[in-house]
């Protein structure tokens, strides 16, 4: 075998070993459904959102996975330990969200009816990545950013 081939061989057993670790773990931690999460009031906008937060390392990747859908005024709040370009992905999702990107407690960006992408890869998803650095995000359902009139500058409330 080649040396290319090798390489491309390993690369892909390596990255199947990732995402089979991720799996793994995932069921381990959490089974086959999303743990119970703390419940949050999140003004934005004008609106009040209930959004669940998501603190830890297992519930931040778990995200909203395999759920069936989100309220209009529901949404979940990932808060990070320090700032970071934290790259979001649609895996497992069932439906589309809009993603908000908030650095302190300013909306800094958004990715707006990020979609599933049924029958990819793990490897061949989508990653969103926000503008700049950020310690917190918020994931509504698709159309809200608009629907409310979200904006880069808001300042939202916890």
């Amino acid at each position: 075998m080649s040396k290319k081939a090798s390489v491309v061989v390993y690369t892909g057993l390596i990255a199947g070993l990732i995402i089979a670790a991720i799996a793994i773990s995932k069921a381990l931690v959490f089974g086959s459904k999303n743990p119970p999460l703390k419940i949050k009031n999140l003004s934005l906008a004008g609106q009040i959102f209930r959004v669940e937060l998501a603190q830890t390392i297992g519930e931040r990747t778990l995200g909203l996975s395999g759920r069936d859908e989100l309220g209009k005024h529901e949404g979940m709040f990932f808060i990070f330990d320090t700032p970071g370009d934290n790259g979001f992905w649609m895996h497992d999702m069932k439906f589309p969200i809009d993603i908000i990107w908030i650095r302190g407690n300013t909306v800094v960006g958004f990715a707006e009816n990020a979609a599933p992408e049924f029958g990819k890869k793990d490897w061949e998803l989508k990653i969103y990545y926000p503008p700049e650095d950020v310690d917190k995000v918020l994931e509504l359902s698709a159309g809200s950013v608009q629907k409310f009139g979200i904006k880069v500058g808001d300042v939202i409330s916890v």
